[in-house]
């Protein structure tokens, strides 16, 4: 049999030859190829940093409140849950330049890692996923790791009432440098810059109390909590009513990449803020995939973000946008060799598990999902349940290294049968739809940062 010639990743794998020639309809999904704004990424780098959006020049700031000796000039990464290509790109041009140009000294520099509610990154984790061999061993007596729980400054509370808890290295800084990279998020709108902060480097209590911004009783989710709105969208108005607190008692200085397949192809910094605003605009282009029509089945892949059901649940997410309601089926491909990842998510969904969904739905939200009783998870079984109740019972599916029967007796996603590698797992799944339904209409989805929007469908 002879198959598309159409790749695809798993983890870091890459998957090929799975869905056979002329059978069905099928369409590769990815994010359409940009103009970069790149040409020397050193000189393009050190334009922005010298003539930043509603900010002053970063060697300028820093000559106003680095006093020459004792006080950091920390700069923030995100954790190892993230693809953190930009980094691994930018911090090699970077650290020479606030050195070299701006006048920090080496030892007056540290490095942040922005790691939220998730648990610390190992050593290794560091060096390989986040910071790259050079930079970590020539800065790993400075690296400092966030804890949500502990060395945490009180900032009051938002207009939201939520309790405004931040690193207090952070706040402690002469200046902060957030390095971000910006995409769409799945109830926040954008990440990237504020995000950093909030929730990258907040205390649990804040990073709880903004997400039970998330939830309606009727929907599951606030239907502007959703991927690329920020109009009226609580959350991620919180995070940056609460990013510009922080900037009023320490001066934070950010810098945002937009990437496009794997290449940084837009870059800017100044104002945390603003930054926010235009990456929205510069988003748009790059991530919404408008489309004829919803999919009988949605492959979509989450790349080396999978390393658990957590964090590849946002594939899911993207997938089940450009899927038929009801009917359609949208598989995920994601190792998640770390398994579940978040002790809030495996036990909502425990709770639940022998429930309707209608009943699993509103007992979540009911008993998981107010200030008093949100973790950090528990904002996926109420995704996953709505997600559910619009395609159907049985209608996600899974290729992963998590234990079949707990993905299904305990998270609802059932694990596609294991044909002995991962390729003639996928290829057999799709042979098995198709023989199913010989004209269905298959996406595959190379980047579960976009958002597929089917005609007549906001």
């Amino acid at each position: 049999m002879s198959y598309l010639d159409i790749s695809i990743n798993y983890g870091d794998q890459m998957l090929n030859s799975f869905i056979p020639e002329g059978r069905g309809t099928v369409r590769v999904i990815d994010s359409p190829d940009v103009q970069s704004e790149i040409s020397d990424l050193k000189a393009d780098l050190i334009h922005a940093l010298e003539n930043p959006v509603n900010a002053d020049p970063l060697k300028e700031l820093i000559t106003a409140h680095y006093p020459g000796c004792g006080k950091k000039v920390l700069l923030i990464a995100d954790d190892n849950t993230r693809p953190n290509r930009h980094t691994r790109i930018l911090y090699p041009l970077l650290l020479p330049y606030l050195i070299e140009v701006c006048g920090v000294k080496k030892e007056d520099l540290g490095i942040l890692i922005a790691s939220g509610t998730h648990r610390p990154p190992s050593k290794t984790e560091i060096r390989d996923r986040i910071l790259g061999g050079g930079i970590y061993e020539e800065y790993k007596d400075q690296i400092l790791i966030h804890d949500d729980q502990n060395n945490l400054a009180e900032l009051g509370v938002s207009s939201r009432n939520t309790p405004i808890t931040i690193n207090q290295d952070a706040l402690n800084a002469c200046i902060l440098i957030p390095v971000t990279d910006s995409e769409y998020h799945y109830f926040a709108g954008v990440a990237g810059t504020v995000k950093q902060l909030f929730p990258g480097v907040a205390g649990r209590i804040t990073i709880n109390t903004n997400h039970t911004h998330i939830f309606d009783k009727e929907t599951g989710f606030k239907a502007v909590c959703r991927l690329g709105n920020t109009t009226d969208n609580p959350v991620i108005s919180d995070m940056k009513e609460m990013a510009a607190l922080v900037q009023g008692h320490t001066p934070v200085f950010c810098i945002d990449a937009i990437m496009d397949h794997g290449q940084i192809t837009c870059l800017n910094a100044g104002n945390i803020i603003a930054l926010h605003d235009l990456a929205n605009e510069l988003l748009y282009p790059r991530r919404v995939i408008h489309v004829d029509k919803a999919a009988d089945l949605v492959i979509v892949s989450v790349g080396e973000v999978g390393i658990n059901l957590y964090q590849a649940g946002k594939g899911t997410h993207a997938a089940w946008n450009a899927a038929k309601k009801p009917g359609g089926t949208v598989l995920l491909l994601a190792p998640c060799q770390d398994g579940v990842g978040s002790v809030g998510y495996q036990e909502a969904m425990q709770a639940v598990q022998d429930m309707e969904l209608d009943s699993a739905l509103n007992w979540v939200i009911d008993n998981t999902c107010s200030r008093e009783t949100f973790r950090i998870g528990n904002q996926k079984p109420v995704d996953i349940l709505r997600m559910l109740k619009s395609l159907g019972e049985n209608k996600i599916k899974i290729l992963s290294e998590m234990d079949p029967d707990d993905l299904l007796e305990t998270h609802r996603i059932a694990a596609i049968p294991d044909l002995g590698s991962p390729e003639e797992s996928l290829r057999g799944f799709v042979s098995r739809f198709l023989d199913e339904k010989p004209e269905a209409l298959i996406y595959v989805m190379k980047d579960a940062g976009l958002y597929v929007v089917p005609d007549g469908e906001a």
